[in-house]
């Protein structure tokens, strides 16, 4: 059997994912059930952390007790915790972010902020790796497609961000070329399922296939296997 695991998930309750409102149990309760279907074996749940609406400790207290609540009904898939993060607010407390980290990884889920890539977020970004001594992960870098170009993409990479692509960069066909070029030349690591809205089908086992078909089967593999290595806490220079 093919199984995936998702590094960005919209899969809790009441807890908004990365642009989109919160589920609902109901809808919730459903997302679970697309999960299995599109065989994840482990999904880092990932809300939105909002740092005006909550402490953080506020926010992982609610979160773990979600994750606690399906943990059943979601067997035999797993759920571990994560979080996507606002740039400004990780640059503001790098030292604090370990427990919004994916997992036990050194890895966080980062959400860029609406400027231009100039050489001064790239220094930004270079410098919250080294004062938090974790590997940020732009999340759902297909929501910024219109906005930014490739060589935008590419200068960030230079600056030691990991890019996470969701389920839509791939099934939506306006995003595609872009996504399929910044995985084969390994600017782009990462497919997740991302906040995905509730009125959406996961559809994210065709997402994938869709990606088997249009990479080179040694980058697919390696794709489809980064999820995995990370959340095992691999070091960030075997994603380069």
């Amino acid at each position: 059997m093919n199984y995936f695991i998702d590094i960005h998930a919209n899969i809790l309750p009441d807890m908004p994912g990365l642009g989109h409102r919160p589920l609902t149990a109901a809808e919730a309760a459903d997302r679970i059930r697309d999960f299995q279907e599109n065989n994840i074996k482990v999904a880092a749940a990932a809300p939105y952390f909002n740092p005006a609406a909550a402490s953080p400790e506020e926010f992982l207290a609610q979160r773990d007790k979600r994750i606690a609540e399906m943990t059943e009904t979601a067997a035999p898939m797993r759920i571990i915790g994560g979080a996507v993060l606002p740039f400004s607010y990780c640059l503001a407390h790098p030292r604090e972010l370990q427990p919004l980290a994916l997992g036990t990884s050194g890895y966080i889920l980062v959400d860029l902020p609406e400027e231009r890539v100039t050489q001064s977020l790239c220094d930004d970004i270079s410098r919250l790796r080294i004062t938090s001594g974790l590997c940020p992960i732009a999340a759902d870098i297909d929501r910024k497609y219109v906005r930014w170009s490739p060589e935008d993409w590419i200068t960030l990479r230079t600056s030691g961000i990991l890019l996470q692509i969701s389920a839509d960069g791939i099934l939506m066909p306006e995003n595609r070329k872009l996504t399929v070029y910044l995985l084969a030349n390994q600017y782009a690591h990462f497919v997740a399922t991302g906040s995905r809205h509730a009125e959406e089908p996961l559809h994210f086992f065709d997402a994938m296939r869709i990606a088997q078909r249009s990479l080179p089967a040694q980058i697919y593999r390696r794709v489809k296997n980064n999820a995995g290595m990370l959340l095992s806490d691999a070091d960030p220079s075997v994603f380069l």
